[in-house]
């Protein structure tokens, strides 16, 4: 199993409980890759899916990739997903505060403002599980369950979770690496 692990707009391979994560997961020997996506806070979709690619070349259904997403993340997931080759697939994504929608946000609309194409990003991947807050700033629990049900995904919903940051007290995140060594 390999783990690729995706920020938020705004933020880095480090902040929140991704840093977290990344180490205890490399505790356990577990590969993990976990970029600092360029132009963070003026983001490019084709920027970030050409980081991607950069790390992994090929998603190899043979590593068993598992790739753990927060925000801006999950939409990078879901439009990965709609790009990986014939031979190309991953054991699980987890989106963390996960939207596929336009927020309003002119930033980071390049990420969403063409429609998804649900039926293959849910062929891409074995298993699904979606995570958003009742009490999300950014995200209404609405629009998680929305992606949750066309993804056919597992869902979870954290009671005053806030965006699941740092800002919300979220420095390390325990049910995460649960869920990641359940599905291994």
């Amino acid at each position: 199993m390999k783990v690729f692990i995706f920020h938020c707009w705004g933020g880095s391979s480090r902040n929140c409980w991704r840093g977290w994560l990344a180490d205890e997961l490399r505790k356990k020997g577990i590969h993990v890759v976990a970029p600092d996506f360029p132009n963070t806070n003026n983001p490019s979709l084709d920027e970030w899916l050409a980081e991607i690619r950069k790390q992994v070349p090929s998603f190899d259904p043979k590593n068993e990739w598992i790739l753990i997403a927060h925000s801006l993340g999950c939409p990078t997931v879901l439009r990965l997903l709609e790009s990986l080759g014939e031979n190309e697939k991953i054991k699980a994504a987890i989106l963390v505060a996960g939207f596929a929608k336009d927020l309003d946000i002119p930033e980071i609309r390049n990420f969403v403002e063409k429609e998804f194409d649900w039926e293959k990003i849910r062929k891409k991947s074995e298993k699904f599980i979606a995570i958003n807050s009742d009490n999300d700033p950014f995200i209404a629990l609405s629009e998680g369950q929305r992606v949750a049900s066309l993804l056919k995904a597992e869902f979870i919903v954290e009671h005053n979770g806030g965006h699941l940051n740092e800002g919300s007290g979220h420095t390390s995140y325990p049910l995460l690496l649960q869920k990641i060594q359940a599905i291994s």
